[in-house]
């Protein structure tokens, strides 16, 4: 009767040895950090942000060439929608404000009496805008490469301020929104979980029109020559992504 005691006496420790050591183990097993699966990329992605930059006008009008440069800051909102593991393909809305312009002299000419008068010509740009879609491919984990295309606005205005026939000061007058194209490329990282920062480049064409500008203080109209507006863009921005 005492063997069998002190045999279940034994077996007992060992047994509470053994269930202490699995609960040692379970306990260490617990304080390993393990790596947490990496998030699967999002299907659709929509973000606002906002941008700021140059742009350099090229101009004609006539036979002349104009060229100038401006500041611009502006916004921009847009969705991706991820339809292969590393394409996306999205739309994105811009609108900025810029203070482009330039001055040129000129002349005007009044064809019933055959006579010309010096004057300065000026036009500016002081809103750009455009609707897009993009195709980007992404890679190293954080990079995404894209290229845009679509429809774009601007607001011009024009003068041309002479020194009338009678010897009176004119500056007759126009404002007009124009519509054409842009296309352009850049490059987004991600900076935080739903931060990106990105670069932007974007060509905008405007065609080619004749403005006719009026005066109110003293009745004039002037029909312009040709004008060519394009337009270069390069900018750096933020996105927030929700």
């Amino acid at each position: 009767m005492r063997t069998k005691t002190k045999w279940g006496l034994a077996v007992a420790v060992v047994l509470a040895w053994g269930g202490c050591g699995a609960s040692r183990a379970a306990d260490l097993s617990a304080g390993i950090p393990t790596k947490a699966p990496a998030a699967a990329p999002r299907l659709i992605d929509c973000y606002v942000g906002g941008h700021v930059g140059a742009v350099v006008s090229e101009d004609t009008f006539g036979n002349f060439g104009f060229s100038s440069a401006a500041p611009v800051v502006g916004g921009q909102a847009g969705c991706d929608y991820a339809f292969a593991p590393a394409w996306i393909v999205g739309v994105e809305g811009r609108a900025a404000w810029s203070s482009l312009s330039y001055t040129h002299a000129s002349a005007v000419v009044f064809p019933p009496l055959g006579r010309t008068v010096p004057s300065h010509i000026s036009f500016s740009n002081d809103f750009l805008a455009s609707a897009t879609a993009r195709l980007g491919y992404r890679f190293a984990g954080q990079w995404l490469l894209f290229a845009s295309g679509g429809a774009a606005w601007t607001r011009e205005r024009g003068d041309d301020a002479f020194v009338s026939l009678t010897g009176v000061a004119v500056d007759p007058t126009a404002s007009a929104t124009r519509t054409g194209w842009t296309a352009g490329a850049g490059l987004e990282y991600a900076i935080a979980p739903h931060w990106s920062a990105v670069i932007d480049y974007r060509y905008y064409d405007f065609g080619s029109h004749t403005a006719v500008l009026t005066s109110s203080n003293n009745p004039t109209t002037v029909t312009t020559g040709s004008l060519k507006d394009t337009i270069h863009e390069s900018s750096v921005g933020v996105n927030y992504h929700f």
